[in-house]
């Protein structure tokens, strides 16, 4: 007799609307510089929700960055990538993603493909990122109320697609900035706006 699997658990946030935690969230870009180097900088300043469906592939994600957040630790560099050579903040002062199509990959592992529209220096552009569900746990802080789930991300982006300038040829060959930029997510989702949370350390205004 064959016998038949159960089937597979499903992993993540139950239906509902499920909002970005900017605090216990990390967005990672890292660029080639020089040609030769790497360099890693954050992406702090993000807000955004998750409207998760019965059928997960309903899902929609909505996310605003604050382009002037960037930090890669050198402030002239931060800077730089912030005026009107690279990113020109002042004119093109948020970063938005809107999902289009969410495909699961393996319930079993949490994995799945995000897709989305991504405006950046005032252009949008269609943008792919490979996601898993990392697990849940109670808020520390409030444990009786909030509740979280993590997940990772990653995904690459070319500057040229959205018109951001690479700084012009380096001497040795090669731009100041490359074309290529990875991105990479860890981010948490809590199903409590976390705004008063954040005004109560001082993170908003």
């Amino acid at each position: 007799m064959t016998s038949v699997p159960p089937p597979e658990e499903a992993l993540g946030p139950e239906p509902g609307t499920w909002h970005l935690d900017p605090v216990h969230s990390c967005i990672v870009f890292v660029a080639r510089y020089l040609r030769f180097g790497r360099v890693q900088g954050t992406i702090s300043d993000a807000r955004g929700a998750v409207a998760v469906a019965e059928d997960p592939a309903d899902s929609t994600v909505e996310v605003s960055i604050r382009a002037a957040s960037l930090n890669t630790g050198v402030q002239a560099r931060d800077d730089h990538l912030r005026s009107a050579d690279f990113l020109d903040v002042e004119r093109f002062p948020e970063i938005r993603f809107t999902s289009t199509r969410v495909q699961e990959r393996s319930r079993a592992k949490g994995t799945f493909h995000l897709d989305g529209d991504l405006t950046l220096h005032g252009t949008t552009r269609p943008v792919s990122l490979d996601c898993q569900w990392a697990g849940e746990a109670p808020d520390y802080a409030d444990p009786d109320n909030t509740y979280g789930h993590f997940f990772a991300g990653n995904g690459q982006i070319r500057l040229s697609d959205f018109g951001v300038g690479d700084g012009g040829p380096v001497p040795w060959g090669g731009r100041l900035v490359g074309d290529t930029v990875d991105i990479v997510l860890e981010v948490r989702l809590q199903n409590r706006d976390p705004i008063h949370f954040l005004r109560s350390i001082g993170h908003v205004a």
